[in-house]
């Protein structure tokens, strides 16, 4: 009863103190504030202003009505800040439950902004179900926010990163060193005036939160709205030398750079100009997901660490705009696993690069043009069958054929019946080699199958794999197949 008691004395001095602090800095309001006109006298010449009038013609932040002036120097409250992060980023995804904060009520201004910032993974509690609203939010905590809540991972050692990029890195409390190095490879870091002055625990004033949601807003290619000689520049060789491989085609020059480790590389990068022009350079991210771990569907974290393959330029989708391919290997993802393919496409509207990554397990591919019309397939294998019915020697992987369109891959293995016609005979060949010599048939009768399903014939190929496996484990064998077609596409419940 007691505690019952001082909770809603909480929420009610909190309601109280939302109440006044609202009538002081928003005269006349007990909600949030309103949006001012995004012309404010304060800011006139000021460093930020670009971006401050940008952020304000976007609702993602506010003046004061009663005298139109911005404040840029003020210092920026949990809550506040809560709800410019709701405008900046109206399509974040939920990513955990939501709580109820004991000194949020449900009637305070801010309540639902910091409810959504929880919910999206930007913000957390300040202790425990305590939020502190009305708290300064110190420049570190509005770095390690943007990080978490768009999800950046540094791509090497947070402390070579910080200690090359900041002359008070030892400042950076140790929580947050590897979401400020994210921020910091990521450009989202504006030190005014010196730039190598993170000052990681001063309180962020209102101008260096709108420069911080400028950068992290900001569209590849896009014209910076804040002066370039206040965002700190992670060095691109703080780990050593740098190794780079180039590919050349016309007015295209793609280079990947990386610190060599062995046969091994880390920070990789990717950089790729055009009639001069560098239009991309940023880090080259590989997934560290394992095949068995149903790759497609389990997220996982990126490093920027792995081996590369090859970078080559090409026009793969026939629009007579070539694409930069970078195929890479994955080093975190345990035995045999996994390869990669970053493909690049220029985007003329934006004059910019986009890409995808393709994801192809324990296999390769080979470039086949199998159109003869200059438009080439990648000629691959389904990994998902290595050791799904048996060990990985004895597993055997049916025929894939993949088209590059327009920024996506598409399985077109269907419209090569000849080259699947020929992948189920090898395989059936195979699969009765195996049962004369008594040897393990199972992985090569689940790729036969999955050909006979793309093929179209798969009551056939059930009727046959009736009468020639007899093996005791017949029926939880074809339950288990039959299941396994299902889950990976190729066929229907």
């Amino acid at each position: 009863m007691v505690r019952s008691h001082k909770r809603q004395a909480v929420i009610a001095l909190v309601a109280a103190l939302g109440t006044i602090i609202g009538n002081l800095v928003f005269p006349g309001l007990n909600v949030a504030p309103a949006l001012a006109e995004a012309k404010f006298q304060d800011v006139k010449n000021h460093w930020a202003q670009g971006c401050i009038e940008e952020l304000a013609d976007k609702k993602i932040i506010s003046g004061y009505y009663e005298d139109g002036s911005f404040r840029p120097n003020r210092p920026v409250s949990r809550a506040e800040f809560a709800a410019m992060l709701r405008r900046a980023f109206p399509d974040a995804k939920t990513v955990r439950n939501p709580i109820d904060f004991a000194d949020i009520p449900t009637n305070y201004w801010g309540y639902k902004p910091i409810r959504e910032a929880y919910q999206t993974g930007f913000l957390s509690g300040y202790s425990g179900s305590i939020f502190n609203p009305t708290l300064n939010i110190p420049r570190w905590q509005v770095l390690v926010a943007l990080s978490s809540g768009l999800k950046y991972t540094p791509t090497g050692p947070a402390a070579e990163i910080l200690d090359a990029t900041f002359e008070d890195a030892p400042e950076i409390p140790e929580l947050a060193r590897n979401a400020i190095a994210a921020a910091a490879e990521k450009q989202l870091v504006v030190n005014y005036p010196a730039v190598k002055q993170l000052e990681p625990t001063r309180n962020a004033t209102r101008a260096e939160v709108a420069t911080f949601l400028c950068q992290a807003i900001a569209k590849p290619g896009q014209t910076a709205l804040v002066p370039s000689q206040y965002i700190a520049q992670v060095p691109p060789d703080i780990s050593g030398p740098r190794t780079t491989e180039t590919s050349e085609s016309g007015n295209i020059r793609a280079e990947v750079s990386f610190v060599k480790e062995g046969e091994n590389a880390k920070n990789i990068r990717i950089k790729i100009i055009r009639d001069g022009q560098t239009l991309l350079d940023e880090p080259v991210l590989i997934p560290t997901r394992s095949l068995v771990d149903n790759p497609d569907k389990k997220a996982n974290e990126e490093v920027s660490q792995g081996r590369l393959l090859s970078v080559r330029i090409r026009d793969f989708d026939g629009d007579k705009e070539p694409e930069v391919l970078a195929d890479l290997v994955s080093l975190n993802s345990g035995v045999r696993c996994c390869n990669y393919s970053f493909i690049y496409r220029y985007d003329s509207a934006a004059k910019k690069y986009t890409h995808i990554k393709h994801f192809w397990g324990n296999v390769s591919y080979e470039i086949v043009d199998f159109g003869k019309n200059d438009i080439p397939e990648f000629k691959s294998l389904d990994g998902r069958f290595a050791e799904a019915f048996t060990n990985y020697a004895d597993s055997r992987l049916p025929l894939q054929i993949w088209q590059y369109r327009q920024g996506k891959m598409e399985d077109v293995t269907k419209q090569y019946p000849v080259e699947v016609y020929t992948n189920s005979a090898e395989l059936w060949l195979e699969s009765r080699k195996r049962s004369s010599e008594d040897v393990e048939v199972k992985g090569v009768l689940a790729a036969f199958m999955a050909s006979k399903y793309v093929a179209g014939q798969e009551a056939e190929g059930w009727q046959l794999l009736d009468k020639v496996y007899q093996g005791r484990d017949r029926n939880q064998f074809f339950t288990k197949l039959r299941e396994f077609l299902v889950s990976t596409g190729y066929a229907s419940k």
